[in-house]
């Protein structure tokens, strides 16, 4: 196996990472979201409008995070085949890895 093999084997292993973590992150501003709705439902004047406020932002966040992990995804699924095997490069790399 060629260095230059191996080396996009680790590319990719870094990306499917990457989408991982942005997993993890959109999660917790998923559960941001929850909590910031939570928190406005209960919420009394005055402190309603900076509630509403902190929802809308956390909803925001949790966007930008869902569009970093779904576009990281979109790359992670080039790194297949239609029947979700790896791609043979895909396959031969992490052969080489062990």
């Amino acid at each position: 196996m060629s260095s230059r093999a191996i080396g996009k084997g680790q590319r990719r292993r870094r990306l499917v990472h990457a989408a991982m973590d942005a997993y993890l992150d959109w999660r917790d501003e998923c559960t941001a979201v929850s909590d910031a709705y939570r928190d406005w439902a209960g919420a009394r004047e005055p402190h309603a409008a900076m509630a509403w406020r902190a929802y809308e932002d956390a909803l925001d966040r949790e966007e930008r995070a869902s569009l970093v992990y779904a576009d990281l995804v979109g790359h992670v699924g080039g790194l297949t085949t239609p029947d979700r095997k790896p791609s043979p490069d895909l396959a031969a790399s992490e052969e080489a890895l062990r």
